[in-house]
């Protein structure tokens, strides 16, 4: 008896190893289509566009700086002083305040191959921004006055060499407003940019001021710089020049006996509506000094991507809406900004590179700069932007979704076989190891429709379908093995309630590893009860 027993349950286990390895090889079939839809969404984004990633535009102003030089010609005449050469450099003026707004529109039907989408946002991006000029001045001269303290150290005396001392210029007329997106194939139009309540279009950089950055650029009008900067002299209407410090006594002086502007604290306001275009998520790289940013999207279920996640979010069934102020991600982007642009020579680009993961690919890259302005191509450092943002990709998508499906399958065969073997000790039936090979085949052929259903359609249209076709093809078989119409509508409920049961704690996001738990425990304890009085020495 207890050896008809255990050859029983061996090859109901036999049978379950045999299905694992069947459900293994499903699994690897997930992973495939998984990965062969994943290459169809980055081809679509090489043809079409990429995700972005904004940065808050910000002014560059190039500058052009003439090192401090000590010649010595008393013994050689002839010879040539060895000064180092002028080099540049781009000052930035980041806003005192911006307002960011963006309104954007979610579509899974634009981009297509196949039964594939990308999912992909058209909208608008609005900056409002104010600059504080009297501050900007500020910060500029302070540069130069940095720069020029190389010469304190060089000797005027009456018997010393020739010296000159350190110059800088900064080209006021040549400022532009720099607008860096990551991929420029999602603005379809130029943006247009209202200054002071002018409009001005956009354009492509011609000569590009930062390299290895895309943007768009707004030169800014000089009558508008003029009005700003309000230069004292007529040397200075097109440069700011600051000279070194044999120069700062006089420097003062003729500053104390200027009367006070009261231009000096006018402050330049920038309007920046861009039309943006992009797939799967949007990042924004805040910066200035007061930065807010509000989203509205008519998306369902985004996933809230970054370094900081918003301060105030509400999400309802016709969309989302929330805002982000992070003061301190403002600022550390304003020194890893400031501090790479402001580098002699472009010695350290950024470079914005969003893709398709959630993750934000803005670098700084910077080099070690010699004395000589040269920069050694061996020692970089990559200084990763911060940056928010959301993804638009369903947090429940397909494969996910099968995927969690199949880590239920062993337990929904297990209790397939446990009920037959139930039967056939508690109401004496007679079931043979084939029959369960047959009915465990059609719990297998469950996962085989599912996924390539669920690439057809919704996904719990695809598991209606699939469970409803494998419990009614089970339950008409079972009535033929049971032979008995009660025992056949016992074993189908139960099958049709484990496949309720079991998406119902798919559906569940949160919650489903301890649904899931209580599940396993709830079955385990029926089964204890109904065999509780079971002898089963006396089993055959």
């Amino acid at each position: 008896m207890q050896k008809t027993l255990l050859t029983k349950l061996s090859i109901i286990v036999g049978l379950c190893i045999v299905f694992s390895i069947g459900l293994a090889m499903i699994s690897d079939i997930i992973y495939e289509r998984q990965y062969y839809a994943e290459s169809v969404i980055k081809e679509i984004t090489k043809q079409h566009v990429n995700p972005q990633e904004v940065i808050n535009p910000f002014i560059a102003i190039p500058t052009t700086v003439t090192p401090a030089c000590q010649s010595d010609t008393s013994d050689t005449p002839n010879t040539k002083s060895k000064c180092d050469s002028s080099y540049s450099k781009i000052e930035t003026l980041f806003a005192t305040q911006t307002q960011a707004a963006q309104n954007l529109k979610v579509n899974t039907d634009t981009y297509k191959r196949g039964i594939y989408s990308a999912t992909s946002y058209d909208g608008q991006l609005t900056f409002d921004q104010s600059y504080t000029f009297a501050e900007a001045l500020d910060k500029v001269d302070q540069a130069a006055t940095i720069t020029n303290n190389d010469s304190d150290s060089v000797d005027t005396s009456p018997n010393s060499d020739k010296t000159q001392p350190a110059k800088t210029i900064t080209h006021w007329n040549q400022a532009k407003l720099i607008i860096p997106v990551s991929d420029l194939r999602g603005v379809a139009t130029l943006p247009t940019v209202t200054i002071n309540q002018r409009s001005i279009v956009a354009n492509y950089p011609q000569t590009p001021m930062l390299e290895n950055l895309t943007y768009v650029e707004v030169d800014i009008p000089k009558n508008i710089l003029d009005q700003l900067t309000s230069p004292t002299s007529q040397q200075n209407k097109n440069s700011r020049v600051a000279t070194g410090s044999t120069n700062k006594n006089l420097d003062k002086s003729e500053n104390n006996n200027q009367p006070p502007n009261p231009k000096d604290n006018q402050a330049l306001n920038i309007v920046i509506d861009l039309p943006l275009a992009g797939i799967s998520n949007l990042t924004t790289v805040p910066t200035g000094q007061t930065f807010t940013l509000s989203m509205h999207s008519d998306w369902q279920t985004p996933n809230f991507i970054g370094k900081a996640l918003p301060n105030t979010k509400s999400i309802t069934a016709e969309g989302f809406d929330a805002s982000w102020r992070n003061q301190y991600l403002t600022v550390a982007n304003n020194q890893y900004l400031s501090q790479c642009i402001s580098t002699p020579n472009q010695h350290c680009t950024i470079m914005s590179e969003s893709s398709l993961n959630t993750d934000s690919f803005s670098t700084v890259s910077e080099g070690v700069v010699t004395a000589s302005n040269d920069s050694s191509t061996t020692n970089h450092r990559n200084i990763q932007l911060n940056s928010f943002g959301v993804s638009f990709a369903s947090p429940n998508d397909v494969y996910l979704q099968t995927e969690r499906a199949m880590k239920y399958a062993l337990l929904l065969i297990l209790v397939s076989f446990g009920t037959f073997f139930l039967f056939e000790v508690l109401k004496s039936s007679r079931i043979h190891p084939i029959q369960y090979l047959l009915v465990g085949c059609a719990l297998f052929v469950f996962y085989v429709l599912l996924l390539p259903l669920a690439e057809q359609v919704a996904f719990w249209q695809a598991y209606t379908v699939a469970a409803s076709a494998c419990v009614g093809l089970i339950g008409w078989y079972s009535y033929y093995v049971f032979g008995s119409f009660k025992r056949a509508l016992i074993f189908t409920v139960t099958l049709a309630g484990l496949y309720t049961a079991f998406f119902g704690i798919l559906s569940t996001e949160d919650l489903n590893l301890l649904l899931g738990a209580i599940f396993c425990f709830v079955i385990l304890a029926c089964v204890m009860v109904m065999t509780r009085k079971l002898d089963w020495y006396k089993v055959t």
